[in-house]
């Protein structure tokens, strides 16, 4: 048989394809598969047959085995044919020139470290073979370019308890905790570390919880906290919850559970909290800014949930999991959103409550935060001209300002607009803000998710479109997807507004990819199938090895435990 060759290489984000062609085979291609070797280590490769003796081999370089990357090591991809290994794979010598081109470093930890991928061949004279290699390089931070001298108190903790030191101590409260209270098979906690108290996906499972009367045989807990609020004693009463707790139900990243060795009968069920936007989270930035380590909190997660199939694998890469551990139940936040009858008095209510909105169209501008988390989130207000929005207000329009959560500063409306343009982050409940917007103004955010329920148009004011699409990245391409008119300057955005030149056209198909559910039953979805019942430990693998830190070797700033960083 003539040896296989790595015909082509090519990336999708962290996914790696390698088309290996075996021209000379002609049998089952059932009974061939593929495997990477480095001596004593070898691991099994995903292949499919795409055309007469080629295959595609796939790699998910962070998500390769248990929930960890492709390990360290120089492997050799290996044809198995009925169990017999065969030559390892060549590469085309007159093409070596794209082995450098196809190779791939991932800056992450504020380019401290880097995860690399570099193709090469092997020293063998009569026969080269085609080399991947794979590893870490780590570099210690060095001094800070403007040093901020920390408090008294803050340095003298950091000597007595550094970093490592605290995560052992916490670990060894943890398995205390558990130790002398054990969990009871009824205890579950809803908890948030981006949030002060309990809202969204996690308030519907809550209050559907009580209606069904399950409260009455499960103990509820809570942690709710963000990092301004986040302390040493909340710490301590966090890792105890999460030691005692059953359950775990949480929406958002949460970084607690990067530094503890969770118990694998310990099930953790995360509601993230977003639908479905455009803008990269966790592994699918990988490399990019604000990239997550390879060690991370997401992994720990025993399911997701996400709306739809479609979503299943965009959830499972961001999360750096597999697929079979993310599940469609539909979002629970949607019950009410689709509750007509709720629905109607939220608008009754709300006009009931601001009476000089009546005969108003109402625009929402509610765009996404930039910057890498909740640390430095803000919004470049000097891409909005106050003045122009008002004026193309009239007596038709009303805007309501509606920030990202994680914007601390307000947009600076001038008082003299105060009449149509307004701040209302100090509404309650972003969803029934929905019901009464007539024109939604967003960018890359995910609250579009919801508002394509209402077939009501929306307006993208993407104004660092291309920017934003390199630094930040995109899961899926923007122009073709975006259900609704795209403005790249503020002009276009205003004169959309005056026209009322809105682009509907995408909306159906944006609703048939992200909801295989239009019902108020995905609350019921989640308590029966994850929360009370189990997906089946099948989903996870059973043993679930991520549960445990591992440690990547980096270096550890001057974190404090409670860090919400993705960094």
């Amino acid at each position: 048989m003539v040896r296989c060759s790595v015909a082509t290489i090519s990336w999708e984000r962290v996914h790696l394809s390698l088309v290996v062609t075996i021209p000379s085979f002609t049998g089952d291609p059932s009974d061939l598969r593929f495997l990477i070797i480095d001596n004593e280590r070898e691991f099994p490769v995903n292949s499919t047959l795409v055309g007469d003796g080629q295959y595609r081999l796939e790699f998910n370089v962070t998500n390769f085995t248990d929930r960890r990357q492709i390990p360290n090591g120089t492997w050799r991809i290996v044809p198995v044919l009925n169990g017999e290994k065969l030559l390892g794979a060549t590469y085309d010598l007159k093409a070596t020139e794209q082995l450098d081109v196809s190779s791939r470093v991932f800056l992450y930890d504020r380019n401290r470290s880097a995860y690399v991928i570099a193709f090469g061949l092997s020293d063998d004279d009569e026969n080269p073979e085609f080399l991947m290699r794979t590893y870490q390089l780590n570099r210690s931070a060095g001094p800070a370019k403007n040093p901020v001298k920390k408090p008294l108190g803050q340095r003298l903790a950091l000597k007595v308890l550094p970093r490592p030191r605290r995560r052992k101590l916490a670990q060894r409260f943890y398995k205390i905790s558990r130790r002398l209270n054990p969990p009871k098979g009824n205890r579950i906690l809803f908890a948030s570390e981006m949030r002060t108290g309990l809202g969204g996906n996690l308030a519907r499972v809550h209050d559907r919880m009580i209606e069904r009367g399950l409260d009455k045989k499960y103990t509820f807990n809570r942690s709710f906290r963000i990092p301004s609020t986040a302390n040493k004693w909340s710490t301590l009463r966090l890792i105890y919850l999460l030691a005692t707790s059953d359950t775990v139900l949480m929406d958002d990243y949460f970084g607690l559970l990067g530094n503890l060795n969770i118990a694998p009968e310990t099930k953790i069920i995360q509601l993230w909290h977003a639908g479905s936007g455009f803008k990269s989270v966790g592994y699918s930035r990988f490399g990019k800014y604000g990239s997550p380590k390879l060690t991370n909190a997401h992994r720990k997660y025993t399911y997701v949930i996400t709306g739809s199939q479609h979503l299943v694998p965009v959830y499972a890469e961001a999360f750096g999991i597999e697929e079979s551990a993310v599940v469609p139940t539909g979002l629970p936040r949607i019950d009410t959103f689709l509750d007509e009858e709720r629905a109607g008095k939220v608008r009754d209510d709300f006009f009931e409550a601001y009476p000089q909105f009546r005969g108003k169209k109402i625009v929402l501008f509610a765009p996404t935060f930039r910057g890498k988390s909740i640390g430095d989130a803000h919004y470049p207000y000097d891409r909005l001209d106050f003045a122009k929005l008002h004026e193309v207000c009239g007596d038709k329009y009303v805007v309501l300002f509606r920030m990202h959560h994680f914007i601390d500063e307000a947009p600076p409306i001038p008082a003299e607009y105060a009449d149509r343009l307004i701040d209302f982050a100090s509404f309650p409940d972003t969803n029934d803000l929905l019901q009464v917007t007539d024109v939604l103004v967003t960018d890359y955010s995910s609250i579009i998710y919801e508002y394509t329920l209402l077939d009501r148009p929306i307006l993208f004011y993407a104004y660092d479109k291309e920017t934003y699409s390199v630094i930040r990245g995109f899961h899926r391409d923007y122009d073709s997807t975006a259900p609704g008119k795209i403005c790249t300057t503020f002009d276009d955005l205003v004169k959309a507004l005056q026209d009322e030149d809105f682009d509907l056209s995408k909306v159906a198909e944006f609703r048939r990819e992200n909801f295989d559910y239009v019902d108020t039953n995905s609350a019921d979805r989640v308590i029966d199938w994850l929360v009370v019942g189990d997906h089946g430990d099948q989903a996870t693998g059973g043993g679930r090895p991520w549960l445990a830190p591992v440690s990547d070797n980096t270096t550890a700033g001057d974190q404090p435990l409670s860090d919400q960083s993705e960094e």
